[in-house]
């Protein structure tokens, strides 16, 4: 199996910030994208598209639905949904743009978000005092291994089919919790 850097495949480019932005364009009606846009990406939960009147800016480009996005702060990675396409990026996270078609999104997913060895080299370029971040720069160091493309995509759609079902199972388990609950709740008013 080939091992290479990550920068073979993909570039990474930072957020904005929002103030600044709101600043230099004096617009306050931007809709950017958060760590809640992020949880509903990453987890794959579907929301109710609302209508896109969003404004945007000549050089900063939205986001669009199958980009992939990375958390700066929970150094995790998801891929957009319709539900946050248009949104901006903010300073909270880094757009991984794929500069061919050799590397999978789904199986850079896998590799960013649940591989050992990545994982690791992660662990060891984790800078800040009280929010630990990765530097874009580390992020290029990151080295992966090189599957073929047809390897890739199943590794990836396996990775994506397991975390959609985690999220089914939190999600049944939360209702089952609140479900019991009522019912105890209910047998102690009766008493």
């Amino acid at each position: 199996m080939k091992k290479r850097k990550i920068s073979d495949f993909v570039t990474f480019v930072p957020g904005v910030n929002p103030t600044r932005i709101e600043k230099q364009y004096d617009m306050k009606e931007l809709v950017y994208y958060d760590q809640t846009a992020f949880e509903q990406d990453y987890n794959h939960i579907e929301e109710q598209i609302e209508e896109n009147n969003r404004e945007t800016l000549p050089d900063i480009l939205p986001l669009q639905t199958g980009d992939v996005i990375i958390s700066n702060s929970l150094q995790r990675a998801a891929i957009v949904g319709p539900a946050n396409a248009g949104k901006i990026l903010s300073l909270n996270f880094t757009k991984v743009k794929f500069q061919s078609v050799d590397l999978d999104k789904d199986y850079f997913l896998y590799l960013f978000n649940a591989y050992r060895d990545v994982q690791r080299q992660k662990e060891r370029e984790l800078q800040g005092a009280t929010i630990l971040r990765i530097p874009i720069k580390a992020l290029n160091q990151l080295v992966i291994p090189v599957l073929d493309l047809e390897e890739q995509v199943k590794i990836g759609s396996a990775y994506r089919e397991v975390v959609k079902l985690r999220t089914r199972c939190n999600r049944y388990g939360e209702l089952l919790e609140l479900f019991a609950s009522q019912v105890f709740e209910e047998n102690l008013k009766e008493e």
